[in-house]
């Protein structure tokens, strides 16, 4: 039996406390009437229970998740105080954050920064709304410092293990509503737990069905007209050949002999009152001499979605020697995504070259330079003006047409024009098979993620007090989605070739429609449309052995007792497929490369060897250490010691100190990824231009491990009721691996073209110093302007994963907890966890400055997220019989709102319409406090069981989300546009 160092219980008490401080709702400690040993996260070494780590840990019980007030995990996760970032968002706002993805950035250093397992082994995907359900979770432990020394890869921020039952006795059914206080979003949520004995096997099976309704910003409309939810490029912006008096063409330069003219459907539903409803007009509006597409209403905060979960697992005790254990789930996530009607983009609109004047639906009648119509000669009779053979003075690839006169004395000529900007598909067009009747573009997705796991955990032969552990996962995961943003520019090419007499139906439209005679036909929609499959493939498999026990040095003892090893191997093996839609295997994507994308599959192995020792070297001072070596066979690898320190000089006072390396390798995708191309929001400073513009990058196989060092500082105190913790944690991140972002290049291209010409005027520069840069061999290659308008931004290239970002992580986390008793009054807890960063401290590379990202917004580059200094949580909760009552108060500090988006509102007002929310622009993003509170009856008979009823509300006191020019209008990482949301909750156990 291995020796307990005195200390230990003080520290097991400690421990516990500390442990179910009420970071939600009401835990209620049981005494301690025995240690028992298991090994804990954070160690391998076996431990009593509860044992006091010199690593900084936080424990979410399952009450604790109960009292948060949702079974959305990913709410869960993102209230944390020591989580920040885009990845832990639950709120869609195209900038990153996402309803279907949630993954655990602790401290903000992204996502692939926090390793999460579950039930100690290692997931093919981090999305913790894909996980077990909700129910089978037992307590979720929070590791908040580098622990690669003992898991390798990823670990650098901390890690997160989702700990589920293994065994349990009886049957629990759990039953939940939540609705907005407006009634625009609705979830429910039925679960279902059941454990027992099957002959000699000890079962746990559990299954979680979620259904969500949609929340659109649509139905938001003040918040999100306060954001940006019109777009530059519109099926609306053409350029127009100019002609003489004669009616003859000028010439053929595309910057004299044309003008920009808006579609005369866009023209007319001109508007300048942004107060009105999202997106109330299909045909766009006028707005500093562009035709603006509305795709407010096609968005959504939330997506709807339908989940099914399951969760099984069977324990079987052989012998006092052997215990097997088998253990598996499977998540099914299904969501339709609601987005742009079609998404604009330029980067190969020259492909397209003049659209006819013969097209269905062309707007621009033939006119003369004093604005008389034109006409033309009809020798077939097809309805149709002829041309003159071998002549194209406009220089636009067609003959010219054959002008008569002004006098209606032949057929109406309608010119040949050239889009500036093109959405493929508007809301006036006949919806495709895959849009709403209102041109909601919709894809469906489904997440297939599955484990299954196979354990023994038996005594070592031949090795006295020794136990070990051997196990093998597989794991895997099946993503199919709808491409629905491609677009076929072929198809759209062909139907700009139609045969307009004699095969009309196959004639593409660009245009508004305005008489439903000249509507596309279906087959077209659908062919431009390119709704084709996309899958992508994760499979994970992971073999595990442990050893663990004291070490036999021949009675040898230090005054604490002996010293405790664990002794490891890990054999990971990941497979990555990724299988592109077909138009983009093709080469024919709209918003891409005409240059195809493969199929590509990719895989690895890596051998992992780790060791840890715990030295105790006085009854109350441990000393532990742990190395792990990782090797890839991509040709990465990494050798990770961590060193930490325990002394507890006292029954009241504990000290925590840790120091070790970390680091994450790339992934396969990020290796290997094709050249894809996509879209992104962006402000050029070389003029007034913001759009949204064509981006593209991939895969970099030359990338590197990302590398880190921590530090950590600990104490925890125990005075009767009240207990408190406080950490220091330090990381400095080097060589991150981060996707360069395309505002970055052009700020970075502005910047190098100020210095290199001197340029200091107090506005933009002209044409003709945009252009002379453009040639200029320092400016940079991979942004590609049109040549007609050297301001309009087509594509921006090279946006390639690199190694080359800095961060520097100081914060402080503090846990308290006080409890007190009123005799008949009841039972009362107040509980705080709160984080302060104290530095952010980033760096794109060595060529750039160092700066700070605490308190700032953050937008536009890689590196640090929104980063309010300060987050906490406040929890107060009484007790008093079958009755309960709990609320929590959250808190967020005030931001700089530092967006480039803000010059958005002087765009608006220059055209004379209402910008409403400059303030957000001038005052920064204000502080955030919200009070969450539910009541809870426990204690009903009910068919020889227990039920409880749960009320509550979520932002109790309808706190709105503040209104920002940020798109969709809302800061989604760290405010909920649903405002007060109201839920019921019934849990029966039989």
């Amino acid at each position: 039996m291995q020796f307990k160092i005195p200390h230990k219980r003080s520290l097991l008490t400690t421990a516990i406390t500390l442990s179910l401080l009420p970071l939600s709702g009401v835990s209620v400690a049981q005494e301690v009437d025995s240690i028992e040993e298991v090994v804990v996260t954070g160690s391998f070494i076996r431990r009593s229970e509860g044992f006091t780590q010199a690593s900084q840990t936080t424990q979410i019980t399952s009450d604790d998740l109960a009292a948060q007030g949702t079974l959305n995990l990913g709410e869960v996760v993102q209230n944390l105080s020591f989580v920040n970032g885009a990845a832990s968002a639950v709120t869609n706002t195209i900038q990153g954050t996402s309803s279907r993805t949630s993954s655990i950035d602790l401290r903000g250093l992204g996502a692939r920064s926090t390793l999460t397992l579950l039930d100690g082994k290692r997931l093919v995907n981090q999305n913790v709304n894909t996980l077990i359900p909700t129910i089978a979770i037992q307590r979720i432990d929070i590791v908040a410092d580098g622990a690669a020394a003992l898991y390798g890869s990823e670990a650098v921020a901390g890690v997160v293990n989702f700990v589920p039952y293994k065994s349990y006795e009886g049957l629990k059914v759990d039953t939940y509503a939540e609705q907005d206080s407006r009634g625009d979003y609705d979830e429910h949520n039925a679960q279902v737990m059941w454990g027992g004995s099957v002959g000699d096997l000890d079962v746990v099976v559990a299954g979680q069905f979620r259904q969500a309704s949609r929340l659109g910003w649509d139905e938001r409309n003040l918040l999100a007209n306060s954001g940006l939810t019109f777009s530059s490029n519109a099926p609306g912006n053409w350029r127009v050949p100019v002609r003489d008096a004669n009616g003859a063409y000028v010439g053929s330069n595309p910057t004299t002999d044309y003008v920009s003219d808006i579609d005369p459907a866009c023209e007319a539903q001109g508007r300048t009152d942004f107060e009105v409803d999202v997106a109330n007009n299909p045909n766009g509006f006028v707005l500093g001499g562009q035709c603006r597409f509305d795709y407010g209403d096609t968005r959504s905060y939330r997506d709807p979605l339908e989940s099914n979960q399951f969760y099984a697992n069977a324990t079987w005790d052989v012998s006092d020697d052997l215990t097997l254990s088998m253990q598996g789930f499977r998540t099914k996530l299904f969501q339709t995504e609601y987005s742009s009607t079609s998404n604009p983009g330029e980067s190969r609109i020259g492909e397209l070259g003049a659209v006819r004047g013969e097209i269905p639906g062309n707007p621009f009648p033939a006119v003369d330079a004093t604005g008389n119509a034109l006409y033309g000669v009809d020798n077939n009779n097809d309805g149709i003006f002829d041309r003159q053979p071998g002549v194209d003075v406009n220089g636009d690839g067609w003959d010219d047409a054959i002008v008569v006169g002004t006098t209606a004395n032949g057929v109406p000529i309608y010119e040949d024009v050239v889009a500036r900007s093109l959405r493929p598909i508007n809301k006036t067009h006949r919806p495709s098979a895959g849009h709403s009747p209102d041109m909601d573009n919709l894809s469906q997705s489904t997440d297939h993620i599955s484990r299954f796991s196979f354990q023994a955990d038996f005594t070592v032969p031949f090795i006295e007090g020794w136990e070990g552990m051997a196990a093998y996962s597989r794991s895997r995961r099946d993503f199919n989605f709808v491409s629905n943003q491609n677009y076929d520019i072929e198809a759209m090419k062909q139907g700009l070739r139609c045969d307009v007499v004699n095969d009309r139906e196959a004639c593409y439209n660009p245009f508004f429609v305005t008489d439903q005679a000249n509507q596309n036909s279906l087959q077209v929609m659908d062919a431009i449309a390119a709704r084709d499959l996309e899958t992508e493939i994760d499979d994970l498999d992971v073999l595990d052995i442990v050893l663990n026990g004291e070490l036999p040095l021949g009675g040898f003892e230090l005054p604490g007792g002996p010293i405790s090893a664990a002794v490891g191997y890990q054999l990971r093996s990941d497979k990555y497929t990724n299988v592109p839609s077909a138009v983009e295997i093709a080469g024919d994507t709209w918003i891409g490369s005409p240059v195809g994308e493969n199929i590509t599959v990719g895989s690895r192995e890596v051998d992992s060897y780790f060791a840890e020792f715990a030295v105790p070297i006085l009854s109350n001072l441990e000393f532990t250490t742990a190395v792990r070596r990782e090797e890839f066979s991509t040709g990465e690898s990494s050798t990770d010691p961590k060193f930490g320190l325990t002394y507890a000089p006292t029954d009241w006072l504990s000290l925590r100190a840790t120091m070790g390396d970390a680091f994450i390798a790339p992934t396969l995708q990020q290796k290997l990824d094709p050249v894809t191309c996509g879209l992104d929001d962006v402000s050029d400073q070389f003029s007034a231009f913001s759009a949204f513009v064509t981006v593209c990058g991939g895969g970099n196989p030359n990338l590197g491990n990302e590398t880190s060092e921590s530090k950590q500082l600990g104490f925890d105190l125990v005075f009767g009721d009240f207990d408190l913790s406080v950490t220091w944690n330090n990381t400095d991140f080097q060589n991150r691996i981060v996707g360069l972002q395309p505002q970055e290049k052009l700020v970075t291209d502005y910047a190098n073209f100020v210095a290199a010409t001197g340029f200091s005027g107090s506005g933009f520069p002209s044409d003709a110093e945009i252009t002379a840069w453009i040639a200029n061999p320092l400016s940079d290659k991979d942004i590609i302007r049109s040549a007609a308008d050297p301001t309009n931004v087509l594509q921006i290239n090279g946006l390639f994963d690199y190694n080359a970002e800095n961060v520097d992580v100081t914060a402080w986390d503090i846990q308290a907890n006080y409890s007190h008793s009123l005799d008949n009054i009841g039972d009362f807890r107040v509980g705080l966890q709160a984080t302060y960063i104290d530095e952010f401290l980033f760096q794109g590379d060595s060529s750039t400055p160092l700066r700070d990202g605490v308190g700032r917004y953050n937008d536009g580059n890689g590196a640090a997220p929104a980063l309010p200094q300060l987050k906490a949580n406040l929890n107060i909760s009484w007790v008093n019989g079958n009755h309960s009552i709990s609320t929590i108060t959250r808190y967020i500090d005030d931001m700089v709102f530092d967006s480039p988006l803000a010059g958005l509102g002087f765009l608006i007002n220059a055209a004379g319409g209402t910008y409403h929310n400059q303030a957000s622009v001038d005052e920064g993003i204000k502080a955030w406090t919200q009070m969450d509170a539910s009541y809870t009856y426990r204690g009903l008979n009910l068919w020889d069981g227990d039920m409880s009823f749960t009320l509550g509300s979520r932002n109790l006191f309808d706190r709105e989300a503040q209104r920002t020019p940020a798109l969709a209008g809302v800061i989604g990482e760290l405010q909920d546009p649903m405002a007060r949301v109201f839920y019921a909750r019934a849990v029966y156990e039989f």
